[in-house]
Formats: C-alpha cells, sequence, structure tokens
C-alpha cells in the first residue's frame, strides 16, 4: 500500500511540476507581450495579430519535428535546407504546370526521403547526428539551389490555393494559418500521449538501454523521428512559399536556430526523453513575438541574427538551471 501511495503522490508531483513550467513560459509570452504592446501601439493592433501568427505558423511547424528529434536525444540540423527544399519544388512544379495538391504531395515526399535518410545514417552507422544534419543541410541547399537556378533563383508563386494559404480566413475573422496550426498541434499531442508510438519515442529518449530490454526497436523508433522532421519542414517550406508570394536563396536560412530556440524555451530536455509540444508552441510565439517586435522598431537585420543566437544561449542556461532544481 506504501508504494502505491508513493507511486500515485510522485504522478501527482510530476503533474503540477508540468503545470506550473507551462504557467511559467505562459507568463513571459504574456510579459513580452505587454512590455512590446507599450514600446510601440503597432504592436497589439489587430492587422499585427495576424501577421504574429502567419509568422509564428512555420516557425511553429517546424518545431513540431525539432520536438520530436528532442524527445530521442537528436538533433536535426538539416530542417532549413529541408524547408527551403520544399518551397523550391513546390513554386517550380507551379511553374511548370503541375496540380498544386500534386506538388505538395512530391514536397512532403521529397522531405520523408530526406529525413528518414538522416535517420538510416545516424542509427544505422552509429554517427553523431550533428554531424549528420550539418552535412545534409549542405546537400540539401545546393540541391535546391541547383533546382532554383533554372528559374534564375526567383520563383514567382501563383495559385489560388496558394493565395488562400496565405490570405483566407476560416472562421471568426482567423488565418487559415491560425487552424492549420491547432490541427497539427493536435494531431501531434495526440500521436505523443495517446498512443503506444508516442510512448515508445518518450521511452527511448529517457532510457534508450531499458526501452530496449522492454523489445523497443530503438533504431526504427528514432529513424521515424527524423521521418516526422522531414514533413514538418515539408509543410514548413509550403507554408513558406505561399506566405511570400516568391522562393528565393533566402528562404529557411536559420529557421532551423528558430526551431531550436522555441523546442528550448518550451523546456525540452537536451538528454531527451522530457519535454512538452504544447510548451514548444509557446515557445515558438516568444520567437515569432520577438522578431516581429524586432522588425516594427527597425532593428537591423544582422542584430536579429545576434538576438537569435542570445536567445538560444539563456534558454540552453535556463533549461539546465530548471533541470538541475527539479531534482
Amino acid at each position: 500500500m506504501t508504494t502505491i501511495r508513493t507511486s500515485a503522490e510522485t504522478n501527482k508531483e510530476e503533474r503540477f511540476k508540468g503545470v506550473v513550467e507551462t504557467l511559467g513560459i505562459f507568463l513571459v509570452a504574456v510579459v513580452l507581450f505587454v512590455l512590446f504592446s507599450l514600446l510601440t501601439s503597432r504592436f497589439s493592433s489587430q492587422n499585427n495579430l495576424f501577421n504574429i501568427i502567419k509568422q509564428v505558423s512555420i516557425v511553429a511547424i517546424l518545431s513540431i519535428g525539432m520536438s520530436c528529434v528532442f524527445l530521442i536525444g537528436g538533433m536535426d540540423l538539416s530542417m532549413g535546407s529541408n524547408m527551403f527544399l520544399s518551397a523550391v519544388l513546390l513554386a517550380s512544379l507551379l511553374e511548370m504546370g503541375a496540380n498544386v495538391y500534386i506538388a505538395m504531395l512530391v514536397c512532403v515526399i521529397a522531405c520523408v526521403v530526406t529525413g528518414t535518410l538522416n535517420g538510416i545514417i545516424i542509427e544505422r552507422l552509429h554517427i553523431n547526428c550533428v554531424i549528420v544534419t550539418l552535412g545534409s543541410q549542405l546537400a540539401i541547399r545546393g540541391l535546391a539551389l541547383v533546382l532554383i537556378e533554372r528559374f534564375n533563383s526567383w520563383i514567382y508563386v501563383k495559385n489560388p490555393v496558394t493565395r488562400y494559404i496565405n490570405t483566407g480566413k476560416l472562421a471568426f475573422g482567423l488565418p487559415t494559418l491560425f487552424f492549420v496550426i491547432i490541427v497539427l498541434y493536435t494531431v501531434v499531442g495526440l500521436l505523443l500521449y495517446r498512443t503506444n508510438f508516442g510512448k515508445q519515442i518518450y521511452a527511448v529518449g529517457g532510457n534508450p538501454r531499458a526501452a530496449a530490454l522492454c523489445g523497443f526497436n530503438n533504431a526504427r523508433i528514432k529513424t521515424l523521428c527524423y521521418t516526422i522532421s522531414g514533413i514538418a519542414a515539408a509543410l514548413a517550406g509550403i507554408i513558406a512559399a505561399c506566405r511570400l508570394g516568391m522562393v528565393n536563396p533566402s528562404v529557411g536560412s536559420g529557421y532551423e536556430f528558430d526551431a531550436v530556440t522555441a523546442v528550448v524555451l518550451g523546456g525540452m530536455s537536451l538528454k531527451g526523453g522530457e519535454g512538452s509540444v504544447f510548451k514548444t508552441l509557446i515557445g515558438a510565439l516568444i520567437v515569432a513575438m520577438i522578431s516581429n517586435f524586432m522588425t516594427l522598431y527597425g532593428v537591423d537585420a544582422n542584430f536579429k541574427d545576434c538576438a537569435t543566437g542570445l536567445f538560444i544561449l539563456l534558454a540552453v542556461l535556463f533549461n539546465r538551471f530548471t533541470q538541475q532544481h527539479s531534482t
């Protein structure tokens, strides 16, 4: 009876800790929103709030894939390049007269292949994930640059469907992209918290040896997480092409670091096996708000990169501090 009661108390403490951490990062988002609104009235205008939703959509979708990779203790530095490849494929196929839905499907398939290859190389050949995804980052971006060079490195995206994704309002006057984010995070949340596959991801990330002893195929599970990362990058590339209305070599550049920032701000453990995808969404919102504010305030683009790097360092330090004081 004592063991049962102790286990129940432990679970209750873990749930309480999760609620407190979620409220903490939510409070940070609220404080930043109030601060930015006081510094410039344009920040809290309706048009700008809708613009923030559109901005957060790309980082939020990328962060889904990055979260899954973090949960297994991995890293995917090729997400920005995969996003660029997806955008280039969509724009070039539409330019050649392809059906928009078939073009989107091709984008997803291409990034599924690249993401899965990352996972296979990392898990089957036992090569460090940073080295592998850094190499694939360069290779994928190089391939995409070769493809876009055929169109003089600049392709306009003109299609009623892509235009609707960017400017359409599905319900309650909210942008279509808002509902896209909600649907994707709901699906991934159900996958992680309500399926055996999700439980296996947490188990493999938290204790790979114990997971293997339980009969889990660690390599397959980790590879599938890199596949999910590829799918997320493909969707982000499609959204980016729709939002911008064109594709050039700057698309996707540095976005993998925004995703890392969002995931770490959301409290994902750097060791794997711990974290919530919904807190990652709040982290992505914080990243989008900061980027939007710096744009409104006229901050130099080079300083934005500096700020992103500082936020990654601060987020990592905060993550380490909270983990040390929660044990």
